[in-house]
């Protein structure tokens, strides 16, 4: 009698969580000149889709911008509306240069109530009054 070891995929069925394959796609961009289609913000605490379309045609992480966005909720990031960062995206264990805090950022297992909470720009973060991470 033969015993099969099977390899056992993390929750959601993939190999690659997103958080870690989206920290891993904004630095290929850094490193490939991709700054014009996403990028890290000069501080390193959030980061900007600048070309919605580019970044779909590119193959960016192998999905549609709103797919891509989907996940971005699903995975608790917050998109900034006002100020310098507006537009950007960011989660508080997603910074520049620290990959490692990525396997710390969990999906949400629960579907939404279909009431979207509105939130208050006046709480959001300034990440120029604090210090920058990681390189640039």
């Amino acid at each position: 009698q033969t015993t099969r070891l099977h390899h056992r995929r993390p929750p959601g069925g993939v190999d690659i969580p997103f958080p870690i394959r989206l920290h891993t796609a904004l630095s290929e961009a850094e490193e490939e000149g991709l700054g014009h289609i996403i990028s890290w913000q000069q501080h390193g605490r959030c980061f900007l889709v600048r070309e919605p379309k580019l970044f779909e045609k590119r193959k960016c992480l192998n999905m549609k911008f709103t797919s891509f966005q989907r996940q971005l909720n699903l995975y608790g990031f917050r998109r900034l509306t006002k100020g310098d960062d507006r537009g950007c995206y960011y989660h508080e264990l997603f910074l520049r240069g620290k990959a490692f805090l990525c396997q710390y950022i969990k999906r949400t297992r629960i579907k939404g109530t279909g009431v979207k909470v509105k939130l208050d720009p006046n709480t959001e973060p300034d990440f120029y009054s604090l210090p920058s991470v990681g390189s640039g």
